[in-house]
């Protein structure tokens, strides 16, 4: 008779029980991996021209200068067109400023030697009404596009356009049509398959529409960030990368909901 060694055997069957055990975890792990579904499909193709449509049916204002003999006092402001607003700009562009909500002042486009685009404000008001907040309003003819600052810069008599006084506007400052930013932090989570370009794109997409756009920090490769914009936070949106080294676009099946804040989102490629 063959006798069994029962240690032996109880140390065998603890064994095999652990690899049951770590291989079960193993596939818990795997399918609960919260990035498995993450990884983008890649397609093929030339850079593409993500941008942002600002495009909107803003009627036309009908502002008009205040008369000069009501107001003792003035101050100037200079503001700069930032470069994504310069492919709208024509001279039937309009800045104005108001105070109390009364136009205080009327301006239009003054194009620099360079391709830069200023408007010169001289603005009126009344020794009461120094130390006001003022509100800017842009319209943009082209676009159909009405904006207001959120910002609000102070009514200072005769400070002839001190540096403080000057300003730049950009499209998505007081934009009605994309009321709310989202700064979104994008952190990769393995090896990039590629080498960054300067020229490499990144775009946040609701659907088809663009809604985000920006470059990666080729000196920092671990976070990248993007303002997305929106007008309504329950809409998902997705990602997508164009890598000058791969060719081609980079597409993620995930999707986030924008909040008006800012998001961190992990991806894998």
């Amino acid at each position: 008779m063959k006798y069994v060694n029962m240690t032996t055997m109880a140390n065998k069957l603890k064994g095999v029980g652990l690899l049951l055990l770590l291989s079960l975890l193993w596939c818990c792990s795997s399918d609960d991996d919260p990035l498995k579904d993450t990884r983008p499909t890649f397609m093929t193709a030339e850079r593409p021209n993500w941008k942002i449509d600002w495009s909107s049916n803003d009627d036309r204002p009908d502002w008009q200068e205040p008369d000069p003999t009501k107001f003792e006092c003035s101050m100037d402001l200079v503001v700069f067109l930032d470069d994504d607003y310069l492919p709208y700009s024509s001279d039937n562009d309009m800045l104005a400023v108001f105070i109390n909500d009364e136009c205080r002042c009327v301006s239009y486009r003054n194009v620099m030697n360079d391709g830069g685009v200023t408007y010169l404000l001289h603005i009126k008001g009344s020794s009461e009404e120094v130390g006001k907040s003022m509100e800017l309003r842009y319209y943009c003819e082209n676009l159909h596009y009405m904006s207001i600052p959120h910002w609000s810069p102070l009514f200072e008599p005769n400070n002839l356009m001190a540096s403080v006084y000057q300003l730049i506007l950009r499209p998505e400052d007081g934009s009605k049509k994309y009321p709310h930013c989202t700064s979104v932090f994008i952190q990769h989570k393995n090896e990039l398959p590629f080498v960054i370009d300067a020229n490499d794109k990144l775009g946040i997409f609701s659907g088809d529409e663009c809604v985000g756009v920006g470059e990666p920090d080729v000196n920092d490769e671990s976070i990248w960030r993007i303002e997305a914009y929106s007008n309504d936070m329950t809409k998902p949106v997705q990602f997508r990368y164009y890598s000058v080294d791969m060719g081609g676009v980079y597409i993620f099946p995930m999707s986030i909901t924008l909040n008006g804040n800012f998001i961190m989102v992990d991806v894998l490629f």
